[in-house]
């Protein structure tokens, strides 16, 4: 059972985190930053993350709990690969080449605004007037399923119902255009990493 929760809180990560293939491409509008995540419903805890180069090169961590039983996880990114491993479990981890980075590239034609209009719009989402979160000016979709905030590529605020399923993410602290520690983009040695299947 843990092995299922770990790898579904990985996932969930793997969108959180998907980054570019090429330098001309940006996940993000901004070089570098750190980001604090809450997140409630199916699943409560905490995460955050750390990218520089316009998210080329990311890392998530996460503590949460779902039905009741605590994950850790980090997923890190680099170029167009993603890495993801179980603290608890140092020995092993999955690999991945990022299946969204095409996508990404031809959806949006550089313009990470109308990327996630074009990818929400697809599953009953429309673009909202602007709304004002953590005083940043973010773009808005909403839908029957619930709400999205994006401001510069970044997810600021998810709150997103489907049938049983209750999500919620928002970011609490958010800094940006400031250094980040090339320590935390570094992959582990002694971790076995198996290719996981592109989705």
């Amino acid at each position: 059972m843990k092995k299922i929760v770990t790898l579904h809180v990985l996932l969930l990560c793997l969108i959180a985190v998907t980054t570019a293939q090429e330098n001309a491409m940006k996940l993000y509008g901004i070089r570098s930053g750190i980001i604090e995540y809450s997140y409630a419903g199916d699943k409560v805890g905490k995460g955050i993350l750390w990218f520089s180069d316009y998210g080329l090169k990311s890392a998530m961590y996460t503590e949460v709990i779902t039905n009741g039983e605590q994950t850790k996880g980090w997923v890190v990114t680099t170029g167009d690969t993603q890495y993801m491993w179980d603290p608890s479990r140092p020995d092993e981890g999955m690999k991945a080449q990022n299946p969204m980075v095409a996508w990404m590239k031809e959806a949006a034609k550089g313009n990470l605004d109308a990327f996630y209009e074009t990818t929400y719009s697809q599953i009953g989402f429309t673009k909202g007037p602007n709304e004002n979160f953590l005083g940043r000016n973010c773009m808005t979709m909403k839908g029957e399923m619930g709400k999205l905030l994006f401001w510069n590529g970044i997810m600021m605020y998810m709150d997103m119902k489907m049938g049983a399923f209750n999500s919620h993410q928002e970011v609490t602290s958010l800094k940006t255009d400031l250094p980040v520690d090339a320590k935390y983009f570094v992959i582990p040695k002694n971790i076995k990493f198996t290719e996981m299947p592109v989705f």
